[in-house]
Formats: C-alpha cells, structure tokens, sequence
C-alpha cells in the first residue's frame, strides 16, 4: 500500500522566519532521506498562539518510513520545539 508522509516544520525560534541557511539544513536533511524525490511548500505556520514562517514535506512511497530518529536528529539541529509528523496510507497514480 503507498503511503504520504507529510512533515511540518516551524521556523526559527527567535526571528519567526526561515532564512535561506534555515532552509538549506531542511533541504539537506531530506534530500539524503528522499532520494528519489519530495515537495516542499513554503507558507505561514500558527503554533501555541504566534504565527511563524513554516514549511511542509510531502513525500509519497510504497513503505511506511521509520522517521522517529532522524526527526528527533533535526528538531534538535534546528532547535525546534517540535516537529509534527502526518502518516496516511493513500491511492495515486503517476501520469
């Protein structure tokens, strides 16, 4: 059964915002992950009240990926608070 992986990453703590470096630790992380290819989607993230700059990653794969130690591995490299991780078992087709 093929699955979507959907994470949602917060911004930097302090400014609310993701600059490019912030992005790039982002993009370097799942690229190693994801060899065979995600979405990111860059937009405006609410948590505990305060509205903060916030990226999701979409990834479609035939096996449900144990990420539980990778994403602890980058909340800390990004100090975050937390990271949310979305799991759902889908139907899709490649046109």
């Amino acid at each position: 059964m093929p699955y979507r992986t959907d994470i949602y990453i917060g911004s930097n703590n302090g400014t609310r915002t993701i600059d490019k470096n912030y992005l790039r630790k982002v993009e370097h992380w799942a690229n190693a992950l994801f060899p065979n290819g995600y979405t990111l989607l860059k937009g405006r993230g609410y948590y505990n009240g305060a509205s903060e700059d916030s990226v999701i990653l979409n990834v479609f794969s035939d096996r449900l990926p144990d990420l539980n130690s990778q994403l602890k591995l980058l909340k800390r490299k990004l100090m975050q608070d937390a990271i949310l991780l979305v799991r759902s078992p889908v139907e899709f087709e490649v046109l």
